[in-house]
């Protein structure tokens, strides 16, 4: 991921000090870049969506589950928005653009927290679907806003408390929609505990890492992002770009990091041609576990 560099308010350096400015680094988001995986989730949301059943999407950190789920869902920003509120054009697109409403599960989760946020949230993307769908919000209750809403994709499944989970299924079953639960390996193995929630799933799916192929179409073109270029002609590049792919395995958060390392690296250094030194230096700045 890109960084994009913010600096601190407060008076200017004095001239032939020497010193220099202090700036915070805040990440920057990529375009999103449709893969393989991307378009097999979709299918698996639909799924989950037209049937309303409830699935479980699992798979190694940084494979892009949490993006492509966020890519699928549109979920907008209802902060500022109030059941039965006017909608302006630009919320009303982005609330036509919706399919599922997306929530990331916090750490300390129970029943009550998750009504609160959750609850809010399928309520309120209910209202905003119907007064889009009619132009008015004249007929509009609380049972119809819960039914207007066809999915819900829960991300770090894993921090569910027991009751959070049972929570959750009685809300599915309640109010209709389908159910999304996404987190790490073994999520779908943990879950086979719950017999209520489990006799539930209707789909499994693993979110796996990218393919070599997939892999090097996104250095081609992800890597300019980071105005990094992999030259073809080049055997130094071509031996660069080989190296990424053997370190990142697939992993899309990986390669992104990898990308800006290289990037700084580059930089400090006054070079502009990628090879193995500068890919295996970049390496050498991360902390790659086991599980990446």
């Amino acid at each position: 991921m890109a960084t994009k560099r913010v600096r601190l308010p407060g008076p200017p350096p004095s001239a032939g000090s020497g010193s220099t400015l202090l700036t915070i680094e805040f990440p920057v988001e990529q375009p999103f870049l449709p893969t393989r995986e991307h378009a097999r989730f979709v299918e698996f949301a639909e799924a989950c969506a037209h049937y309303r059943y409830i699935g479980v999407c699992h798979g190694r950190p940084g494979v892009g589950k949490t993006r492509s789920a966020r890519e699928f869902a549109k979920f907008p920003d209802l902060t500022g928005y109030g059941a039965m509120d006017p909608i302006g054009p630009a919320l009303a697109h982005q609330i036509a653009q919706c399919r599922a409403v997306f929530y990331t599960v916090a750490i300390s989760n129970t029943p009550k927290s998750i009504d609160l946020l959750l609850g809010n949230g399928v309520l309120k993307i209910g209202f905003a679907r119907m007064t889009v769908a009619t132009g008015s919000y004249e007929g509009a209750t609380y049972e119809k806003a819960r039914l207007a809403c066809p999915l819900v994709i829960v991300d770090e499944a894993d921090r569910l408390t027991i009751k959070s989970l049972e929570h959750l299924r009685d809300m599915a079953d309640r109010h209709g929609f389908g159910l999304i639960l996404m987190g790490m390996p073994g999520l779908e193995k943990r879950l086979a505990r719950y017999a209520q929630l489990y006799s539930r799933i209707g789909f499994v799916h693993e979110f796996k890492p990218l393919t070599e192929t997939e892999m090097r179409l996104l250095l081609a073109t992800h890597a300019a992002d980071f105005a990094i270029t992999f030259d073809p002609t080049d055997l130094d590049a071509i031996e660069a770009q080989a190296a990424v792919i053997r370190i990142t395995r697939g992993n899309f958060r990986l390669m992104e990091r990898i990308f800006a390392q290289m990037r700084r690296i580059m930089t400090l250094n006054h070079v502009e041609a990628v090879n193995t030194e500068i890919v295996q230096a970049a390496r050498d700045c991360l902390v790659i576990g086991s599980g990446n």
